[in-house]
């Protein structure tokens, strides 16, 4: 029950068990926070609660789980210090509106997802003060319910608030993950980041959905690493217009960063496989939005993002 917590821990609700929120519970959670994992899928919640999170490959940890949610709404009872949306972006407005719905004056929201303007969603409810921003660098695919393998960690990953009243919070959270190294820092100006995030994933995530073809079926065939070359240029003139600092090494870096991602499938081609909506309006579709908001044309955006689109509607 949530009344079973020491009150000198943080608090933290994490919705979203896929790859990204279950290794975000584990290390909060070994670090000696009070983890609330929270999801829909009843077997997916029965499994956590009974045999805890467990993380294989490139990360090795078995963590036990005191208390599961099956639905936002009993994460209510907790009196959460900080709420960690880690869902799908289509799903994001819909969980800010239920969290919107029992949030205190000091629960504090903080987006882990891919995408651009993630964030900005969740200020317009819960404002800048209240609002966390955090970049991941690490990657996974669940092989069972509660097991996630994990196929990467690039560290750091990024974490910052909007405004100076979240630091404190945002120092809180770095230091648990940083005491069981999963290196977190805290960046000058975290856009940077969300926007070298989002190139990467935009550059291949959707080649990748398009194609059925893993990270590095991609990588490895002349004609389709030509295309993500391309598509990374093209982003990083978006981005440039839009005042981001990539640094004159960013293409070699993106390359070799993706290389490096092995035979990992990305979580746009198995959301197509199951028929789910796929994160494409917050990655590519976004650097489309930002290019006519620049008068810069952004033709394999648009392409990769319609083809999606299509197969988004052809599947359901």
């Amino acid at each position: 029950m949530a009344n079973n917590n020491n009150n000198d821990q943080m608090r933290v609700g994490v919705i979203g068990m896929g790859p990204v929120g279950s290794i975000l519970a584990a290390h909060l959670a070994e670090a000696g926070a009070y983890v609330i994992p929270c999801d829909i899928i009843t077997t997916k919640m029965d499994k956590i609660k009974k045999s805890g999170l467990r993380l294989k490959n490139v990360i090795e940890k078995t963590v036990p789980v005191s208390d599961v949610c099956y639905s936002i709404q009993e994460l209510a009872s907790f009196d959460l210090d900080l709420a960690v949306v880690a869902v799908k972006t289509p799903s994001l407005k819909k969980v800010v509106g239920q969290l919107a719905d029992f949030a205190s004056d000091k629960m504090y929201v903080m987006c882990a997802q891919n995408g651009i303007d993630n964030e900005v969603i969740v200020a317009r409810e819960f404002g800048d003060d209240k609002t966390l921003r955090m970049v991941v660098n690490y990657a996974g695919s669940m092989s069972d319910a509660n097991t996630v393998h994990v196929s990467f960690f690039n560290p750091p990953n990024y974490i910052a608030c909007l405004s100076p009243n979240g630091r404190q919070i945002v120092d809180k959270i770095v230091a648990l993950l940083n005491s069981v190294d999963m290196d977190t820092e805290i960046p000058e100006d975290i856009q940077d980041y969300i926007w070298e995030k989002a190139i990467l994933n935009a550059a291949l995530s959707a080649v990748c959905a398009i194609s059925r073809k893993t990270m590095k079926d991609v990588m490895d065939f002349p004609f389709t690493l030509e295309l993500v070359e391309a598509i990374i240029d093209e982003s990083v003139r978006v981005a440039e217009m839009e005042g981001i600092e990539l640094g004159r090494k960013f293409r070699r870096f993106c390359i070799r960063y993706l290389k490096n991602a092995g035979h990992h499938r990305p979580s746009m081609l198995i959301d197509l496989e199951n028929g789910n909506r796929t994160e494409i309006d917050q990655l590519n579709g976004k650097i489309v939005e930002y290019g006519r908001k620049h008068c810069k044309p952004t033709p394999l955006n648009q392409c990769v993002t319609a083809l999606v689109h299509l197969l988004e509607y052809t599947v359901e």
